[in-house]
């Protein structure tokens, strides 16, 4: 597989670009928006191999003003962002495109296709408007109704301001002449303004959009069905596609840019964040990313903090673990390494590559990242920032056993659930904390002890439900115990997964202020 990696157009689109050694055709991969985007990255990413293989080239991207891409205010970034996407393939010298939209990437997707173009849509909305309107009330459940701040609205995984809203709540679908199908859920319609297309019933898609990042899983048949869709549609004469013209750096600002790395055996894939005035000796700041998600943060707070960062003089990268991003091979079942040795693992080899002396490091992780971060003791890093921990465990999981152990929580089988409804009535609630405590091996004391032992600084940053379980594995003892060497921030407003924007505001003004005060003499 060849896949090319950079930045083009400006404001610069972030774009990998598939090339097989002759392409019939070539398609346009638009991205979810917000959390979709996030859960269906490693979807789409296979999405774009099966394509290479069929001879099909294929570009996957982040629009201006999203994800790993240059900044831009303008409200119809993504449309133009896609529009732009497709003439980079054209620039090969690929004749026929069409494009493909999984979920609200559908609605973009018919908007940004040429007449005769054509057209996948995957999951569709019925509209912007419907899109819109489910995001809100969901973003309401989720973070409550202080979602708004300095007028920007935060929905689960983006923020919108208002032009912007207006703009995605305005597109719609039209009847199209060019080759149009909709891949749709068993006993669902295709958008009905569509007029009449071919519609298709693929099963899977529940199991990757309707859930939580932790346990979504790659619909592997649904995208063989796409691609099968998409090798009848291509022309059976294939030519040699020319290399396209990427930027191999991110101009961010004038003053801070941005590249592209491959780390240790594994490749691991990166973002590298530097100053133009960043001095020889200045700390590197490694952020993880929770969960199995890729390197951009919810609502690309990553993005955010490693310019913010930069722009103090820091050194910054955001890492893909494997089985996560541009990492690793992608496959239908792949686990995930979820807590497991093979990310502890990844956090040495990056540290090893960085070759960065301990008294220049910090690490930054979120919910597993902050895990991840916490077991760096052999790397004796400066310091720890663990934002959101909720998993203390000394003692490395299985690949793909804490996912499975998710789904079965919040999928339970009936003899598990009559289980459950028993253990709750019967054992006293004192026992039951204390079983959860001996699972999460030794708790928070034992979690930092190994860090604090090595003189590195650790900083807790919680909310509300991660605070509570912080306090009952023992966090206000570690702090006592460790009085100056550990310390736990508690945003009162905040959300675990940084939906909020309160939370994500508190988060970057302070991994900001600890690494300003850990290093006072470079930043």
């Amino acid at each position: 597989m060849t896949t090319l990696h950079g930045w083009s157009g400006s404001p610069a689109l972030r774009v990998a670009v598939h090339l097989p050694p002759a392409a019939r055709a070539g398609v346009v991969i638009v991205p979810p928006l917000g959390q979709e985007g996030v859960i269906a990255y490693r979807t789409l990413r296979l999405l774009a191999d099966r394509l290479e293989a069929r001879g099909v080239a294929s570009v996957r991207y982040d629009p201006s003003g999203r994800g790993d891409a240059a900044p831009d205010t303008d409200p119809h970034a993504q449309v133009r962002s896609a529009g732009h996407a497709a003439a980079l393939l054209r620039s090969t010298g690929v004749r026929r495109i069409g494009f493909v939209g999984l979920a609200s990437a559908a609605i973009v997707a018919a908007e940004a296709a040429a007449d005769d173009d054509a057209l996948v849509v995957w999951d569709p909305p019925a509209s912007g408007r419907a899109w819109l309107r489910g995001q809100r009330a969901l973003a309401t459940m989720t973070i409550g109704s202080d979602r708004v701040l300095d007028g920007v609205e935060s929905l689960v995984g983006i923020d919108v301001d208002e032009a912007e809203a207006a703009v995605l709540g305005a597109l719609t679908f039209t009847p199209r002449a060019a080759p149009t199908v909709a891949f749709v859920r068993p006993g669902a319609p295709a958008p009905r303004k569509l007029g009449a297309v071919d519609r298709i019933e693929v099963h899977g898609t529940d199991e990757l959009m309707d859930r939580t990042s932790m346990h979504a899983r790659i619909p592997g048949p649904a995208v063989d069905e796409v691609v099968a869709w998409i090798d009848t549609w291509a022309p059976a004469v294939a030519e040699t596609p020319r290399t396209p013209v990427l930027d191999e750096v991110l101009d961010v600002d004038g003053r801070v840019s941005e590249r592209m790395v491959r780390l240790g055996p594994e490749a691991l894939f990166g973002i590298e964040t530097v100053s133009s005035a960043q001095g020889h000796d200045a700390p590197t700041v490694v952020l993880h990313n929770g969960s199995a998600e890729h390197r951009v943060g919810a609502s690309d707070y990553q993005v955010a903090l490693a310019r913010d960062l930069a722009r103090d003089g820091a050194r910054v990268l955001r890492i893909d673990r494997r089985g996560t991003g541009e990492s690793s091979v992608v496959r239908a079942d792949e686990r995930d390494f979820m807590f497991a040795q093979e990310w502890i693992d990844d956090q040495a080899t990056v540290l090893d590559a960085l070759e960065v002396p301990p008294d220049r490091l910090a690490l930054v992780g979120m919910c597993a990242g902050a895990w991840l971060a916490g077991r760096a003791v052999d790397q004796t890093p400066r310091l720890v920032v663990e934002i959101s921990p909720n998993d203390y465990r000394r003692t490395p999981a299985a690949p793909g056993s804490y996912a499975d152990h998710v789904r079965a929580v919040d999928s339970p089988s009936p003899r598990r659930q009559r289980f459950r409804t028993l253990y709750n009535r019967w054992v006293p609630e004192r026992l039951r904390t204390r079983i959860a405590r001996r699972d999460r091996v030794g708790g928070v004391v034992g979690h930092v002890r190994p860090l604090v032992q090595h003189g590195t600084e650790v900083v807790l940053v919680v909310a509300p439900e991660d605070a509570e379980l912080f306090d009952r594995l023992g966090g206000r003892r570690a702090v006592r115990r460790w009085s100056g060497q550990v310390e736990v921030v508690r945003v009162p407003d905040g959300d675990h997964a940084l939906f909020s924007p309160t939370m994500r505001a508190a988060v970057r003004a302070e991994v900001r202020a600890r690494v300003a005060a850990t290093f006072p003499a470079h930043v």
